[in-house]
């Protein structure tokens, strides 16, 4: 005798994502993003959902996979793949996209030339402060130049980075005890280690009346 059993089982939906997380990408590149089911009875249903306000309208959706096309620093966020078959609390799972981006350089001189109580004299220490936004802030990397020419730190004129959570994206240039032969085009490039993003240079000319360049 053959006997047949009908089985109403049910299971609330799992998932996993192909993704690493974060995803660091340079603006223009096409990513993709896939959410595969794992588990679940019935077999749930897959959306894509964006923390903050809609999904790009360039967005082509295909069952699990997402794909955003020429990727823009506009499109960057969360982005979270739902399942749901109305058994148990629906699945999430969330991937964090950064898009690289150099942006706003800015420098400041201490003392202050514009101060009228302060300028730059011989024997004196100047600082060279050089600050810019970079996404994401850890691939940020600086070199220092004078009149295009590559300089390191020593004795007498001191490269440093501050701490990224003090100040993030800056870094300094001491000229201890400046001397006439420092006179000159100092150029600040902030540039990020994993490439694609064009660099920033500002120039800032030392004399005995700076202005920027």
């Amino acid at each position: 005798m053959v006997s047949f059993r009908l089985s109403n089982k049910t299971a609330s939906p799992s998932i996993k994502l192909l993704v690493d997380d974060p995803i660091v990408v340079n603006p223009g590149e096409a990513i993709t993003l896939v959410c595969v089911t794992t588990g679940g009875e019935p077999v749930p249903s897959l959306t894509w959902v964006r923390s903050f306000g809609t999904l790009p309208e360039k967005t082509v959706l295909n069952g699990g996979t997402l794909t955003i096309p020429a990727i823009t620093s506009e499109d960057a966020g969360t982005y979270s793949c739902i399942a749901n078959n109305n058994v148990g609390n629906p699945a999430k799972k969330s991937t964090n996209i950064v898009v690289r981006a150099l942006k706003k350089g800015r420098f400041w001189i201490t003392p202050d030339p514009y101060h009228k109580d302060d300028n730059i004299q011989i024997g004196r220490e100047v600082k060279i402060s050089c600050q810019v936004e970079a996404v994401p802030s850890e691939e940020l990397t600086f070199s220092w130049f004078k009149n295009g020419r590559p300089l390191r730190s020593s004795e007498r004129m001191v490269i440093t980075q501050t701490d990224p959570d003090v100040s993030p994206g800056t870094t300094n240039l001491d000229i201890i005890d400046l001397k006439f032969t420092d006179f000159g085009t100092y150029t600040c490039v902030a540039s990020l280690k994993g490439g694609g993003i064009s660099d920033i240079s500002i120039d800032v000319n030392i004399s005995s009346s700076t202005e920027p360049v």
